[in-house]
């Protein structure tokens, strides 16, 4: 027996989406981040803003839970090539996101840098990018010194979501969120009086606990699946953003899908066809 004995067996940690990462694959030539800026889904691509000369978008393989990057949309390596309009709305942005990270993901403190070239550790050196990455006191646990692995307690979906529900109640000035709450086959939705649930939260709150809150005082169970509104180039400034949810439902009155499209009032009837075909896309 080994000096492990009366040691439980380690716990596996599946993370199958880092494989093409870690094989080297890398299907798409060119730019990621001047490719990305030609989608118009934002929340498949990640990207939480948009800004004149740079954008947020979420790193797909994060240091940490909520990693984003500020990347200016001038594909450039050096960052005296940047105007000094690009290098300001980047300064403001990263100030902006760590104020909003400590709303959405109550973080403790954060590294935020850039890498600049190859030697430096940049992962894409020609095109720069600052990086902010949350920070909660013991996250450096023994995981990565003693198994190499880095634990990250939330699904990407789930954590771009939160990030921008948040984003896109600033832009629009609407402090409320649409809530998709499906059951767990995916088959019914919850309603309330007739339509979507509508939760507003508190400014300066984050959207999700007040839906999560909500949520929990009339189903039996709630967690946050993703999705944070119309797979737009930008959050509409007509329109609260919205939340996909799954819940087990206990007593909460739930309709089948079908019954919920065809008697929605039209903007919650869209909200739920987008939320439908995000569903179907992954």
């Amino acid at each position: 027996m080994s000096d492990c004995d009366g040691l439980q067996p380690a716990e596996r940690l599946w993370t199958p989406w880092r494989m093409s990462y870690l094989g080297g694959e890398r299907p798409d030539p060119g730019c990621v981040f001047c490719r990305v800026q030609e989608t118009d889904d934002d929340a498949t691509a990640l990207i939480v803003h948009r800004g004149e000369h740079a954008f947020v978008i979420m790193n797909l393989y994060p240091y940490n839970t909520g990693h984003l990057m500020v990347v200016p949309n001038d594909h450039r390596s050096d960052l005296a090539r940047l105007s000094p309009e690009t290098r300001a709305e980047m300064a403001e942005l990263t100030a902006s996101f760590t104020t909003g990270l400590r709303q959405a993901l109550r973080c403790e403190g954060f590294n935020t840098g850039m890498n600049l070239g190859d030697v430096a550790g940049a992962g894409i050196a020609d095109h720069l990018h600052q990086h902010i990455v949350p920070r909660w006191r013991g996250d450096a646990n023994f995981m990565p010194i003693v198994g190499s692995t880095k634990v990250l307690p939330e699904l990407i979906p789930a954590t771009y979501a939160k990030i921008r529900a948040d984003v896109a109640r600033q832009k629009s000035g609407i402090d409320e969120v649409v809530l998709v709450a499906y059951d767990p086959a995916r088959e019914h939705v919850l309603l309330d009086s007739g339509r979507l649930p509508r939760i507003e939260a508190r400014p300066g709150e984050s959207s999700w606990p007040a839906a999560l809150a909500w949520l929990r005082s009339r189903v039996a169970t709630a967690d946050l699946i993703g999705w944070a509104g119309p797979p737009s180039t930008a959050a509409d400034a007509s329109t609260a953003p919205a939340l996909a949810m799954g819940v087990t439902p206990g007593e909460a009155p739930m309709v089948s899908v079908a019954v919920a499209l065809s008697s929605l009032p039209t903007e919650d009837r869209e909200a739920l066809e987008a939320s439908l075909n995000r569903r179907s896309s992954h």
